[in-house]
């Protein structure tokens, strides 16, 4: 038994050393912006159950792409999931700055114009698979301190280089 509790405190510290190099104890910076110039994207659009293996294929098909591409991975999520019992809209791909490139199978281009009024949540140094669990509550704090009005048509996340990660949540 002695042992038993001996590997719990060991198992727990190890958890919270990977969540602190993983950049778990992070705190992301808002800032509430219009969007200068207009976003380019490059990926495949989607509509259903965020829980089906179709979404996921899309996510491998963006990263799998991003060597040919040289973007950062970027979502664009056009509903709010929650209020759509966890059916999406969505364009799953990355971004890019040059729109001649010829695209994957099944690719194609969107843009998200200019002068989009947005608050964006940023973080460095975290790894994707935390960032957009400390980035959203984040963002959604500060709409509701600042007394924004969400749209609930524009949630972008977008995932760079060098654990580079935010999240822009459409505001009117």
């Amino acid at each position: 038994m002695r042992y038993l509790f001996l590997a719990i405190i060991l198992l727990t510290l190890l958890a919270a050393g990977v969540y602190v190099y993983l950049g778990g104890t992070r705190e992301p910076k808002i800032t509430l912006e219009t969007t200068a110039a207009p976003l380019y994207l490059a990926g495949q659009p989607f509509h259903g159950a965020v829980t089906g293996d179709a979404f996921g294929k899309l996510f491998r098909q963006a990263k799998d792409a991003q060597a040919s591409l040289h973007g950062d991975l970027a979502n664009l999520y056009l509903n709010d999931p929650e209020t759509a019992h966890d059916t999406i809209r969505a364009f799953i791909g990355l971004t890019v700055a040059d729109t001649t490139l010829a695209l994957p199978a099944g690719f194609r281009y969107r843009v998200v114009p200019a002068g989009q009024r947005v608050l964006a949540a940023r973080l460095t140094g975290v790894s994707y698979l935390l960032a957009p669990n400390k980035l959203y509550p984040a963002a959604f704090e500060a709409v509701k301190k600042q007394k924004l009005t969400q749209r609930g048509n524009f949630y972008l996340e977008r995932f760079g280089a060098n654990e580079e990660s935010e999240v822009w949540v459409g505001v009117k």
